[in-house]
């Protein structure tokens, strides 16, 4: 409520006190009465005004004891990366890092290109080969893989290999064993996709006569369920963002379970005496060619829009960054300074290397860590940035106050006021001054620590959706290798999408309210609207749920009940929205519904 609209209201009721018409206007009285209307008014509504605020940062607080940091905090973006080892069979690290560049246009001057480091890491510890996809066969067809985005067709044959037989040629120029390599296989055409890689679970794999079994997923050893470790490593915050990114990722990888040993003597000889004859492939030792038989279904059409590539695995962006601070006495806080969003805690420990825990139950070691977000200083936890622009709004409503002192110097030294808070205003939007609000620490020491020591702390940060968009075949860099030496440069092979910035207070009480109507379960059509149109936002202005049929991918079978749903875009976000945001958008939906909801029949998506 303004402030004209307050001192109408109070002049309408004290009118009808003393006795005048509620009509009667202002000027109808002495003009003291005017005046303290309108200190009056003035007072009230910066009352209201507080009181606004005071809810706002309640709410706010309320929940965020209530939301776990994975759904109100930042979320980093992911993509897939292939990168070569100089080793064979080598297991990668979630600590390794890869470093990339991403360009920015300086809003304050268009002409200027800045340039942002950008940082990801991998999301499981999956072993690695120096084997590598050169060939593929199909058809009449015989294909060179020059790398993931060109090939070229070498050979062609008047033979034809039968249809749904695809052939691997894996470059090895190692003489060791390739143990349980994982394949990331993709298909360009998307109305294909369903049927290839419906079949593509059931293939079967050869090398020479034996048989190996290819299943979906990554060849990443999963760790035993520790019960010690329940609430301090199992729940956290980056191991719960790392399954989320595995799980949408899985279906374009593959893993051959078993050990290839190049040595043996395989059926090559079929390869290039009934298909192509001739060629100077068949003699070239370091080549090893796996069969993959699907079904007479899947015609040359679709292998031709087939890729298939080792060495890929999904990576998130994150920056794993170290400091030292030191403590001294039983009780210290610790600041986390990051110029990023603060994603996850890595670890805290003191000089001899003992690790203080966020959450310690052995009665014996004291040495304790607690992480907070806020309220070492001001409770609302507004930014320096946002009391500047109090600062100018409070000068520019009180001009009037000061200037009543009158004299030149006052108003003059007013002037320069105002104009340096609003250039060191101006200057933090340009810096981006707007740091996010990094937590804290707080240390309590063990009995022999409170003497004093070094605490090193070791943290993940990410840049939330400032990483979203990174374009494919972006070149990345390995970061403190080690001895991890790599043969050529790390390269994108899908754009970085899923980044975003922590909820703001609105899309807090609006996943709240979703979570309290669901009960974190999906099971009538009310559900799965709420769902998505808390899922998609903005970007969408309508969804439907019809009942409706499609037809299997499978031969044998035929018609299935499905659950379409429909969406209608919102087509002034959509517009100027990257095709591969959205893509990802539709295909995290479908992926969290089906974990979610208790439903049989399978979803469609349809866009309108």
């Amino acid at each position: 409520m303004n402030q004209e609209r307050i001192k109408d209201r109070i002049l309408r009721k004290a009118s009808r006190l003393w006795g005048f018409n509620e009509l009667q206007t202002e000027s109808s009285f002495d003009p003291i009465v005017g005046l303290l209307l309108t200190a009056c008014a003035s007072e009230l509504e910066k009352l209201n005004t507080d009181l606004e605020d005071s809810r706002s940062r309640i709410i706010e607080r309320v929940l965020d004891l209530m939301f776990p940091e994975e759904v109100s905090g930042v979320t980093p973006s992911s993509a897939v990366v292939q990168l070569f080892p100089t080793e064979n069979n080598i297991k990668i690290s979630k600590y390794n890092q890869f470093k990339g560049t991403k360009k920015i246009t300086n809003i304050y001057n268009p002409t200027e290109i800045l340039h942002k480091d950008v940082f990801f890491g991998p999301t499981i510890e999956t072993t690695l080969t120096t084997a590598k996809v050169e060939y593929l066969a199909y058809g009449n067809s015989l294909k060179k893989i020059d790398n993931f985005f060109f090939n070229d067709i070498i050979n062609t044959s008047d033979n034809f290999i039968p249809k749904g037989e695809l052939w691997i040629g894996l470059k090895c120029t190692d003489t060791e064993n390739i143990i349980n390599p994982t394949f990331y296989v993709n298909i360009n055409n998307s109305y294909q996709k369903d049927l290839f890689f419906y079949y593509l679970r059931q293939a079967k794999i050869y090398f020479g006569n034996q048989e190996f079994s290819f299943n979906e997923g990554y060849n990443a050893t999963e760790e035993a369920f520790n019960f010690e470790n329940i609430v301090r490593k199992n729940y956290s915050n980056l191991d719960q963002i790392n399954n989320r990114i595995n799980n949408f990722y899985l279906p374009n990888f593959f893993t051959l379970n078993g050990t290839i040993n190049h040595t043996e003597k395989t059926d090559v000889d079929t390869l290039f005496q009934h298909y192509f004859t001739g060629h100077k492939l068949e003699h070239d030792k370091s080549i090893i060619w796996l069969r993959v038989e699907l079904t007479e279904t899947i015609g040359n059409d679709v292998l031709e829009n087939v890729s298939i590539n080792l060495n890929c695995l999904p990576v998130v962006n994150k920056r794993i960054s170290r400091a030292s601070h030191r403590v001294t006495g039983a009780l210290n806080i610790v600041p986390v300074d990051s110029d990023e969003f603060f994603l996850d805690l890595d670890y805290v420990s003191n000089d001899e290397g003992y690790r203080y825990d966020l959450r310690n139950y052995n009665d014996n070691k004291s040495g304790t860590v607690t992480l907070r977000h806020g309220g070492v200083s001001r409770f609302d936890q507004r930014r320096a940035s946002d009391l500047l622009q109090q600062l100018l709004e409070l000068i520019k409503d009180e001009t009037a106050s000061f200037m009543s002192i009158g004299n030149d110097a006052t108003r003059e030294t007013l002037k320069q006021i105002n104009q340096n808070v609003a250039a060191l205003y101006q200057l933090s939007k340009e810096k981006d001054f707007e740091k996010p609000n990094n937590p804290y620490l707080t240390v309590n020491a063990t009995s022999k620590d409170e003497g004093g020591f070094f605490c090193n702390i070791a943290f993940w940060t990410t840049l939330g959706d400032e990483a979203n968009d990174i374009k494919i075949g972006t070149v990345l860099s390995l970061e403190e290798a080690g001895t991890m030496l790599l043969e050529k440069n790390i390269m994108l092979v899908t754009p970085t999408v899923g980044g975003r910035k922590g909820l703001s207070t609105k899309d807090k009480i609006l996943e709240y309210r979703n979570s309290l109507l669901t009960r974190g379960r999906i099971v009538t059509i009310a559900d799965i609207k709420a769902y998505g149109l808390n899922h998609f936002k903005n970007t969408i202005t309508k969804i439907e749920v019809k009942k409706g049929t499609k037809k299997e991918s499978s031969t044998k079978e035929g018609f299935a009940r499905t659950i379409d749903i429909y969406l209608y875009k919102n087509t002034e976000i959509t517009e100027v929205m990257k095709e591969s945001e959205w893509h990802y958008l539709c295909d995290s939906f479908l992926i969290n519904l089906k974990k979610a909801s208790s439903n049989v029949y399978p979803y469609t998506l349809n866009t309108i």
